[in-house]
C-alpha cells in the first residue's frame, strides 16, 4: 500500500529561546526505508542535520487510501503547500508533477 509521509516536524530551539517549526513532506512506497534514509544521512541533509544534533523530531505518516486523494503526487503537493514546507521548511521543490 503506498504511503505518503505527511512530514517530519522539526522543532529547533533558537538562540532567542523561541521555537521554529519546520516541515519536510515526502512520499514513498516503502515509507520506513525512506524515513530511515533521511534520518541516517541518505536523504534530505537538512532533516538529517537537525535529527543528528538532537532537535526534536516527529514523523507522521498517512496512507494514500485514507487521504481522500487518488495520487500521491497531488497529496504531496497539497501538503507541501499547507505546511509551507517549500518556503519555510526543508522541501526544495513544491512536489512532483504527474
Amino acid at each position: 500500500m503506498p504511503v505518503c509521509t505527511t512530514g517530519y516536524e522539526m522543532v529547533r530551539d533558537g538562540y532567542d529561546t523561541s521555537k521554529m517549526v519546520k516541515y519536510y513532506v515526502g512520499q514513498a512506497k516503502s515509507v520506513l526505508k525512506r524515513v530511515a534514509a533521511h534520518l541516517t544521512g541518505y536523504g534530505n541533509w537538512d532533516v538529517y542535520a537537525d535529527y543528528k544534533y538532537r532537535n526534536e523530531c516527529t514523523v507522521k505518516t498517512m496512507a494514500l487510501t485514507q487521504s481522500g486523494y487518488d495520487s500521491m503526487n497531488a497529496l504531496e503537493r497539497d501538503l507541501i503547500a499547507n505546511y509551507d514546507a517549500y518556503t519555510k521548511g526543508y522541501n526544495r521543490t513544491r512536489g512532483n508533477r504527474n
